[in-house]
């Protein structure tokens, strides 16, 4: 992401190069208005008009030029009832004024400087209230603490589901640490009322979420907590999953790239000002001036939001947005329409194809940012929502089984490995029988945490049913996928989990197979399943693989 000074530096940039561009509009201007004139009736021409005008009152105001958008503005509105109505010979009425306006704002281009209320840079900083990344920080934990005995175990346990702890015993030390590395959270386990004494940290410092960590569940307890500035608050022995889970509730959302978002635009100028805005903000961009290139583009790029000018040639924005939505893929592709268009009844009408918003030029930079940033996260939540189950935030079990079989095929294009296991966790139904079913269901969650921490980005986990999972890990043989969920096992057994005061375990069981030992997708799951079966028969907590149990198929 570009430093403000860089983001201004580019911006400054556009602007000087579209006032130098200014004498060229108005001289353009002024033969189209020349050619109407001779030919009133012509409605080619007054659309050509009409194209250039209603760039101007757009672009005016984004690089400081208000009064030609003002003005621009005045010329357009007569000219957009006229081409409405299909009849050119509106405009005899208001000829007169007409002309005084064309020709004001001929001489605005010509001669930019006469416009006393252009400002290039801006006096404030452009994005003060940005977030300075899309991406979360590292799942770094910092655990205060005026005992390290009385923590060992909650340590452990937070570093076998993913967390970098790091400990320490006093408050004045732990200020210290966070001027140097912010934390994604600070765990503290000594009395609140000496917290709020002794944890001092300078005000133009962000004082990361804090979680009490208590030995009793009072009201003066929990009062405590609240006025020392605590965001959470558990009673010991501590379910680590649950206090992860608020961690993460707490954090900025990480996602996997940044945002990515199509401008079909014809005015350039105008187009390279929304991409600069919304690259500052990690957002990838990509620009088109060519409303005929939408189609190819959206194949190749796969936009997550389309921002579309109102008014383009050869296809206007509402056109090329129906155009968008006939298509299956991109029906809920979010759209933003930008014009200068105000009168809310024609905003309606452009929003009723199926668009998401429509923002008036100029748009401030903030705001163009904040539109696009909250359509594309709700789409991808709602994308994720679909494939996701709700308990444990894995694959479903359709997604699952369509990741296996697209991994298969892969894996038999390019002759490469592909090992997949099938994970039971043992004596669930006991757990839900002797703690409650919240209590299994905090077990579920634990263990999708372990296994997304555990893995690699490549490798595909979702929740297979019931107490079951599916692990598909591509580019690997059986043997080292044998180790990988090994390793999650004894990490697994050793995680704590607790009920009513109570701390408990749980073990778990896998089998494992792999192509190209076996021939099939189904035939990998069949024989996963066959060897968990085995592992379960020879007395649970261990892997079998079923390599010699099944032969290739």
């Amino acid at each position: 992401m570009a430093d403000q000074a860089s983001i201004l530096e580019q911006l400054e940039a556009v602007s000087r190069a579209f006032k130098a561009q200014l004498p060229e509009r108005g001289r353009e201007i002024e033969r189209q208005w020349s050619a109407v004139r001779k030919q009133p009736d012509d409605l080619d021409l007054l659309e050509g008009l009409y194209r250039l005008t209603h760039n101007l009152a757009g672009a005016g105001g984004t690089f400081g030029f208000s009064q030609i958008t003002d003005v621009a503005r005045e010329v357009t509105e007569p000219l957009r009832i006229a081409l409405k109505e299909r009849k050119a010979g509106l405009l005899v009425t208001e000829q007169a004024s007409l002309d005084a306006c064309v020709k004001l704002l001929i001489e605005l281009c010509i001669h930019p400087a006469l416009d006393t209320e252009a400002t290039v840079s801006p006096a404030k900083p452009l994005f003060p209230e940005l977030p300075a990344t899309l991406h979360s920080l590292t799942k770094l934990v910092y655990l205060l603490s005026e005992s390290t005995e009385d923590v060992s175990g909650l340590v452990e346990n937070l570093q076998n589901l993913g967390a970098r702890v790091v400990l320490f015993e006093s408050a004045s030390s732990l200020s210290g640490a966070i001027l140097e590395t912010s934390p994604a959270a600070v765990l503290v386990n000594s009395p609140a009322d000496k917290i709020s004494v002794a944890f001092d940290l300078p005000e133009t410092v962000s004082r990361p979420p804090m979680i009490m960590l208590s030995e009793s569940d009072d009201f003066d307890s929990r009062l405590s907590a609240v006025r020392a500035g605590m965001e959470g608050f558990f009673v010991k022995p501590v379910d680590v999953s649950a206090v992860l889970n608020l961690v993460d509730s707490l954090m900025p959302r990480e996602e996997e790239s940044p945002f990515r978002v199509l401008i079909v635009d014809d005015d350039q100028s105008q187009a390279k000002y929304a991409s600069i805005v919304l690259e500052q903000a990690g957002i990838t961009t990509r620009i088109i001036h060519d409303p005929t290139e939408v189609l190819e583009q959206l194949a190749e790029f796969n936009p997550e939001l389309l921002l579309f000018d109102i008014y383009m040639p050869q296809c206007s924005g509402i056109e090329l947005a129906k155009i968008v939505r006939q298509m299956d893929n991109y029906v809920s592709v979010p759209i933003i329409f930008l014009s200068v268009e105000r009168e809310r009844v024609h905003q309606l009408e452009a929003l009723q194809i199926g668009a998401d918003d429509f923002l008036t030029k100029p748009i401030r930079p903030k705001e163009l940012v904040l539109s696009v940033m909250v359509r594309v996260w709700r789409s991808r939540t709602l994308r994720w929502m679909m494939v996701r189950d709700s308990l444990t935030g894995l694959f479903n079990h359709a997604t699952i089984m369509e990741r296996l079989n697209n991994s298969f095929a892969l894996a038999q294009r390019q002759s490469s490995h592909l090992s997949v296991a099938m994970i039971d966790l043992d004596h669930f139904k006991q757990i839900n029988d002797t703690y409650g079913h919240s209590t299994g269901d905090r077990v579920l969650a634990g263990f999708s945490r372990l296994l997304c921490e555990r893995l690699r980005g490549s490798d595909v986990v979702g929740r297979y049913g019931g107490e079951e999972f599916l692990v598909v890990l591509p580019d690997t043989t059986l043997e080292h996928a044998e180790l990988v969920i090994e390793e999650i096992r004894l990490v697994f057994a050793k995680t704590r989990f607790t009920a009513n005061g109570e701390l408990f375990s749980v073990t778990l069981s896998a089998g494992v197979a792999d192509f190209p030992r076996v021939g099939s997708a189904s035939g990998l799951l069949d024989a996963a399943d066959i060897a968990l079966y085995k592992a379960k028969e020879q007395g649970r907590n261990r892997i079998v693989s079923a390599s010699s149990l099944v032969k290739k198929q």
